[in-house]
C-alpha cells in the first residue's frame, strides 16, 4: 500500500460581487448558522467560532442551529450537503477545506476531523483579514463587517500533513493551536484532535532496553572503541542493527508500541542522540559498502517495516536522518511503508536553508536532494532556537519562510519547527510562533512580512522602535559574517554591549509611545530579550576588582538583574535553556552579581584568573607580553570556560557546578579540593612553570566507581572564518601536522575527523590563527589521554581542544590522574610531513 499526502491547491470560481451590492459579514439578513445534528465535535466547535469571531467583527450574534434557514452559514460537510448547494468534496483529507460563498450563503466544509474547522480559520483570515495573533490577541480589522466577500468557491489542501511550531505557547492551549493550523497538539476532538503522523523519536535504546539485555546479550549493543556500550549518554545506547536476534526483537517492540497508540501512522526505529554507532565488522562493513551509516539504520529498518507490512500495512516505519545517518546510502531505497525524518541540527539559522552563500547549509541541501529518490515519506525536523540561551535574540525572522518553503518543494510533507516548546515567554515567542505558524500552513510565505505585521499588530502604536530593533539586529549579523546555529554563543548570536544597549533603547522607546496597559504589557513580555542580551553583555564583560570578579554593569542600570527577574515571573518565563530552569539561572546570576572571589597567579609571561568556587574556572589566561586573553570569553559567564568535567556520576560537570576550596596559594600555584557525597576527592592543580600553565588533575574515590573525564578547554579563536588556512589545527604524530588543512567549510571528512581523534599518542594538540598571528599549543601524557576532540564551528569564535582520558574503574581507594601545560604560540608548528598520508595513517589507526 501506498501512503500520499496531497498538495496544496486553490481554486476560485466566479467573479468577485460588484461594488454596488457585495456580500459582506454585515449583510443583515444572514439569520444562522446552520451546524447538522449529525456534525462531529470539531465542526460543532466551528460553529461556534464563526459565530464568536462573526459577533466580534459585526457586533451580532447569530444563533447556531440544526436545520437550513435562508440566508446562512452552513458549517460542516453535513449542513453543507442539506442545503443543497453543493455537492461533498470527493476524496477529501482530514484537513482539506472548502468555501463556497453566494448571495445567500455562505458554506464551509471539507474533510474531516479538522476540514470545516480550519475552513472557518481560513475564511476570517483571507476574507476578512483577521489575524490569530496570540491566546488573547485575536486582530479583526476595523472594516471587516464591510469587507466584500468573494463570490465563488474556494478550496485548499495543505501540502503539510505535519506541522508543529514547537512553543510552550501553542503547547498549553489546543485552542489557540487550532487557530494557527498547529495539527500536533492535543488529541482533543474538539479542536479536530491530531495528525496521525508522530514526530520521530530516539527510542532503540527503548525498544531493546539494556537493563533487560545487557548482562546476558551485550552483543546486541553497539561496538565503540572495542567495547559494547551501554551507557546512558545521549539517552541510551545503540544497537548493533546487524545481529541476527534483533530483527524479531524490534518487530514485536514496535508492534506492542502501536497497540499502546492505535491513532499513530507511524512508529520510530531511531537512534539514540550520541555518536556511538556500531563499529562491528558486519556494521561497519554494509556502512563503508553504502558511505553513510544510514546504511545500517536503513537496512534494518527496512526490514522491519517488510514484517510490519504483513500485519499493519497501514503502518508507517519512521526513522531519523540525522547527523551520522544524514547522508543517504549509495544503494539502498526506503521502503514505501518507512518514513525518513530529516535532520538539520548542524545547519546556520540566520541564513535560508538554501542560501549558496552560507557554507553550513549546502551540505544539508546536498542531503535532502539525495533523498528526495530514495524515500516516499520524508518530514523534516528543523531548529529554531538557541539551547543555548532561550531568552537571547535570535537572528533567523528573515530566513523562516524561505527554508520551509525549500522543505516543501523538496520532498518534505511535513515540518517539525523545534524551538523552545519545554518553555513559556521565550525570547519573542507570541512573534515566533505566529510567524512560523503562518509558514507552515501556507509554505511560500515570507517570514520577514509576517513579523512586520505581526508586530504593527500587536505592538500598535509602539511597533516601530521594536521593528527598528529587529531590522538593526538581523542587520548586525549579517554584515559580522556570522552563522549561528542551534547551540550558539553570544558572540555566534551577536550579543554583546552594542546589541544590547540598542535593544534595551529601542525597548525603552516602545513602552514611552504605548498608551493602554494592554500594549504595556505586550512590549514588557518582548523586552524580556533585551533585558536577557544585557545581562549577557554584562557578565561576559567582567571586572576584578580587589580579588573580586562581578558583571560590568557600565552602560546598564544597575537593577538589571532583578527587573528581568521581575519581568521573568510576570510573564512566566520558565527554561532558560533546553535544560536550566529561568529561576535556576537567575540564582546563578544573583551569585555572579554579588561577587565570585577570583585567585590570581601570574609569573613574567602569564596571569591567570581561577574561580574556585565556580567548578575551578580558569576564566582569564592573559599573555603578558602580547597582552592577549587566550580564552577571552565569547559567551556569558554563568557557563564553563575552561575545566575539567566528570562526564557521568558525582563530581563536576558542564550542568553540576560545584565549589572547590583551596588548600594552598603561591603567587605561580593554586591547589583546590573538593569532595562530592559519595566520597570521591577532587584535586585541581593550576600552575605556571615558565612559559607553561600547567593543568593538574587527581581523582581519588572512597569506593570503587567508573571514571569517564573530560578535559574541556575553550580558546579565543578571534574570528568566524571557516577557512583552515585562517583557523588551523595541529597535531604532532610525531611531527607536527596541519590536521585540517583539507577540511571543506569546516566540515571534515570521516577520515579527517579519525585523524584528530586519533592522534592522541603524540601529546600535542594546537591551534594557530593565521591572521591574528597566535595561537596556543596543549601538551599532555598519551598514556593519559585516550582521545582528542576538536570543536571548531564558524558558527562561534572559539576552538575546544578538548582531550578525552581513557575511561577507567578506579579501585576503592585509589586515584587516578593526568596533567596538560599550554603554551602560547607566536608562530605556527613547523610542518615536515605530508598531510595526506598522515591523515591516512591516522585514520586507519586502530581505536585505543
Amino acid at each position: 500500500m501506498r501512503y500520499a499526502f496531497v498538495a496544496a491547491i486553490a481554486v476560485v470560481c466566479s467573479a468577485r460581487p460588484t461594488v454596488a451590492d457585495p456580500v459582506t459579514l454585515a449583510k443583515p439578513e444572514w439569520k444562522a448558522i446552520v451546524c447538522h445534528a449529525d456534525a462531529i465535535p470539531s465542526e460543532r466547535y466551528a460553529a461556534r467560532e464563526f459565530q464568536r469571531l462573526f459577533e466580534a467583527a459585526t457586533g451580532r450574534a447569530l444563533p447556531i442551529v440544526e436545520r437550513a434557514q435562508t440566508p446562512a452559514i452552513y458549517v460542516g460537510p453535513d449542513a453543507v450537503a442539506a442545503s443543497g448547494r453543493t455537492k461533498p468534496m470527493r476524496d477529501a483529507g482530514e484537513e482539506d477545506l472548502r468555501i463556497s460563498i453566494s448571495r445567500d450563503a455562505i458554506c464551509i466544509d471539507g474533510g474531516r476531523p479538522r476540514g470545516a474547522l480550519y475552513g472557518v480559520y481560513e475564511l476570517f483570515e483571507e476574507m476578512v483579514g483577521a489575524r490569530f495573533l496570540t491566546v488573547d490577541h485575536t486582530y479583526i480589522p476595523p472594516e471587516a463587517a464591510s469587507r466584500p466577500l468573494p463570490i465563488g468557491t474556494r478550496e485548499y489542501r495543505p501540502p503539510f500533513a505535519f506541522r508543529w511550531s514547537y512553543y510552550g505557547e501553542t503547547g498549553r492551549r489546543p485552542d489557540f493551536a487550532a487557530r494557527l493550523r498547529t495539527n500536533t497538539v492535543g488529541a482533543d476532538p474538539t479542536y479536530g484532535g491530531r495528525t496521525g503522523y508522530r514526530l520521530v523519536m530516539h527510542n532503540v535504546a527503548n525498544l531493546v532496553p539494556p537493563a533487560k539485555y545487557g548482562k546476558e546479550h551485550p552483543d546486541y549493543f553497539a561496538l565503540v572503541n572495542g567495547e559494547r556500550r551501554m551507557g546512558a549518554e545521549g539517552g541510551g545506547p545503540q544497537l548493533c542493527l546487524t545481529h541476527p536476534d534483533l530483527l524479531d526483537i524490534v518487530t514485536q517492540a514496535v508492534l506492542d508500541e502501536a497497540r499502546k497508540d492505535p491513532d499513530a501512522r507511524n512508529i520510530s526505529i531511531a537512534q539514540m542522540d550520541n555518536n556511538n554507532y556500531c563499529t562491528c565488522p558486519r556494521c561497519a562493513a554494509l556502512d563503508a559498502r553504502e558511505g553513510s551509516q544510514s546504511g545500517t539504520l536503513l537496512s534494518f529498518v527496512n526490514a522491519v517495516a517488510e514484517r510490519i507490512e504483513k500485519v499493519r500495512p497501514d503502518l508507517l516505519i519512521s526513522t531519523y536522518a540525522y547527523a551520522y545517518t544524514r547522508k543517504p546510502p549509495r544503494t539502498i531505497r526506503a521502503r514505501h511503508n518507512v518514513l525518513i525524518q530529516l535532520c538539520s541540527i548542524e545547519c546556520c539559522q540566520f541564513h535560508a536553508i538554501d542560501d549558496r552563500s552560507c557554507a553550513l547549509n549546502r551540505e544539508f541541501c546536498r542531503d535532502m536532494a539525495a533523498w528526495k529518490p530514495k524515500c516516499d515519506q520524508m518530514l523534516v525536523w528543523h531548529y529554531n532556537t538557541n539551547f543555548a540561551g532561550y531568552m537571547l535574540p535570535f537572528p533567523n525572522l528573515r530566513s523562516i519562510g524561505r527554508s520551509v518553503a525549500y522543505f516543501q518543494r523538496n520532498g518534505g510533507r511535513g515540518v517539525f519547527m523545534q524551538a523552545a516548546g519545554n518553555g513559556f515567554s521565550s525570547e519573542m515567542s507570541d512573534l515566533r510562533n505566529y510567524v512560523m505558524s503562518r509558514c507552515l500552513w501556507k509554505p511560500g510565505r515570507d517570514s520577514w512580512a509576517e513579523a512586520r505585521e505581526f508586530c504593527r499588530l500587536h505592538y500598535a502604536e509602539a511597533s516601530a522602535p521594536i521593528l527598528r530593533y529587529l531590522g538593526s539586529y538581523h542587520d548586525l549579523v549579517g554584515k559580522a559574517g556570522l552563522h549561528p546555529h542551534c547551540f550558539a554563543t553570544e558572540s555566534a548570536v551577536h550579543v554583546d554591549g552594542t546589541t544590547a544597549r540598542m535593544a534595551v533603547a529601542r525597548f525603552a522607546e516602545a513602552m514611552a509611545l504605548a498608551r493602554s496597559d494592554e500594549v504595556r504589557h505586550r512590549v514588557e513580555k518582548a523586552s524580556l530579550c533585551a533585558h536577557r542580551a544585557a545581562l549577557s553583555a554584562a557578565s561576559t564583560r567582567w571586572r576584578l576588582d580587589d580579588g573580586i570578579l562581578r558583571p560590568d554593569l557600565a552602560g546598564f542600570a544597575p537593577d538589571l538583574l532583578d527587573r528581568y527577574a521581575e519581568l521573568c515571573t510576570r510573564y512566566g518565563a520558565t527554561m532558560e535553556t533546553e535544560h536550566a530552569t529561568t529561576g535556576s539561572h537567575i540564582e546563578g546570576l544573583r551569585s555572579l552579581f554579588a561577587g565570585l572571589r577570583a585567585a590570581v597567579i601570574e609569573n613574567a609571561t602569564w596571569r591567570v584568573a581561577v574561580i574556585p568556587e565556580s567548578n575551578g574556572k580558569v576564566v582569564e589566561m592573559l599573555h603578558k607580553p602580547t597582552g592577549r586573553n587566550v580564552i577571552m570569553p565569547h559567551r556569558a559567564f554563568n557557563r564553563f570556560r575552561y575545566e575539567d568535567w566528570v562526564r557521568d556520576g558525582e563530581g563536576p560537570g558542564a550542568r553540576s557546578i560545584m565549589a572547590y576550596e583551596v588548600a594552598e596559594a603561591r603567587p605561580d600555584r593554586l591547589t583546590m579540593r573538593l569532595t562530592t557525597p559519595d566520597g570521591t576527592r577532587f584535586e585541581r592543580v593550576v600552575a605556571l612553570d615558565g612559559d607553561a600553565v600547567r593543568i593538574e588533575g587527581a581523582v581519588t574515590v572512597r569506593e570503587a566507581r567508573a571514571l569517564d573525564l573530560w578535559l574541556h578547554p575553550e580558546y579565543d579563536a578571534a574570528t568566524t572564518s571557516s577557512d583552515p588556512n585562517v583557523v588551523g589545527i595541529y597535531v604532532r604524530v610525531p611531527d607536527w601536522v596541519h590536521v585540517n588543512r583539507l577540511w571543506k567549510d569546516a566540515q571534515p571528512t570521516a577520515p579527517q575527523s579519525d585523524a584528530v581523534t586519533n592522534a592522541a599518542p603524540g601529546g600535542a594538540f594546537a591551534m594557530f590563527n593565521h591572521t591574528e598571528r597566535f595561537g596556543v599549543e596543549q601538551r599532555f601524557d598519551p598514556d593519559q589521554i585516550g582521545r582528542l576532540g576538536l570543536y571548531w564551528y564558524p558558527s562561534r569564535l572559539q576552538v575546544n581542544l578538548e582531550l578525552i582520558p581513557n575511561a577507567v574503574i578506579v579501585g576503592a581507594g585509589q586515584t587516578t590522574r593526568f596533567w596538560y601545560e599550554v603554551r602560547y604560540l607566536s608562530s605556527p608548528p613547523t610542518i615536515r610531513r605530508p598531510l595526506s598520508s598522515t591523515v591516512k595513517s591516522l585514520s586507519e589507526r586502530p581505536p585505543p
